[in-house]
């Protein structure tokens, strides 16, 4: 009875003021620093392991390249498969011990939102990448790694899990949210100062600065923002944007250094 009245509250608050859709725009646009980033990227033999969200960012790559007049080739494809980050972490290792990587000057692999759960171990997560780490240096001392933290999803805002949050009852992915934060916060740990695509922290910015964080048992959890997503997790053409500018920084500042 208490579950049915709180739902029919729930459904009839959202009838009368409905979700606040995200009042801001985030239009990046090439200034002369991304341009300079790019050119530096022309050229360069690049490795990007990655599967979806990864595709987003490398469409607004391709935009902003159009745009920018500066046309890259750099290497990409699929890693492993999805909800198997292992496997995803072995083709990697893989990748970079065979004779397709010669000459790579950058390597970098990502996980996808869909290989946590409320349930994953993240520690020994970072280990097993950790671990990747040591066979690709092995096997291309020459290449630079830059670290992928993983992309978050949008909070929830259906019905079942507003209701379940006021019953306070846990939500699945209000609770993977919070693995993936965790994995991020540990990856950072094991490998200070090294170059770093900080997905989770760019996902979770709005454009103007503020954070998109949430209370999920007890602590302050970062997701996606709405205004860079369509379906909760992949990026749109403003999340594809803004993620392939920091994409672009990142690998420009580590071919600099």
């Amino acid at each position: 009875m208490r579950a049915a009245f709180l739902l029919a509250t729930l459904a009839l608050c959202g009838a009368c003021s409905g979700e606040a859709s995200p009042a801001m725009e985030s239009k990046i646009m090439v200034d002369d620093t991304l341009k300079a980033d790019l050119e530096t990227l022309r050229g360069a033999r690049v490795f990007f392991g990655h599967h979806s969200v990864g595709a987003n960012i490398l469409e607004g790559l391709g935009a902003l390249e159009r745009e920018a007049g500066v046309e890259l080739a750099l290497g990409e494809g699929p890693v492993g498969e999805n909800m198997n980050p292992l496997a995803k972490f072995e083709d990697f290792a893989r990748h970079a011990e065979s004779a397709a990587a010669e000459g790579e000057q950058l390597m970098l692999m990502k996980l996808c939102y869909v290989d946590f759960n409320p349930q994953t171990d993240t520690k020994a997560l970072v280990e097993a990448y950790a671990k990747v780490v040591e066979r690709v240096r092995k096997a291309r001392p020459a290449a630079k790694l830059v670290h992928v933290t993983p992309p978050l999803c949008a909070r929830a805002t259906d019905m079942k899990s507003k209701l379940k949050r006021t019953l306070g009852k846990s939500v699945w992915e209000d609770d993977a949210n919070a693995r993936r934060a965790e994995y991020r916060e540990k990856l950072l740990a094991r490998f200070p100062g090294e170059p770093v695509l900080d997905i989770s922290l760019l996902e979770s910015t709005r454009p103007d600065g503020s954070r998109e964080v949430h209370e999920v048992g007890g602590q302050s959890v970062p997701m996606l923002w709405p205004g860079y997503t369509n379906d909760g997790g992949h990026l749109n053409e403003a999340g594809q944007r803004m993620a392939a500018k920091a994409f672009a920084r990142v690998l420009a500042s580590a071919l600099r250094k």
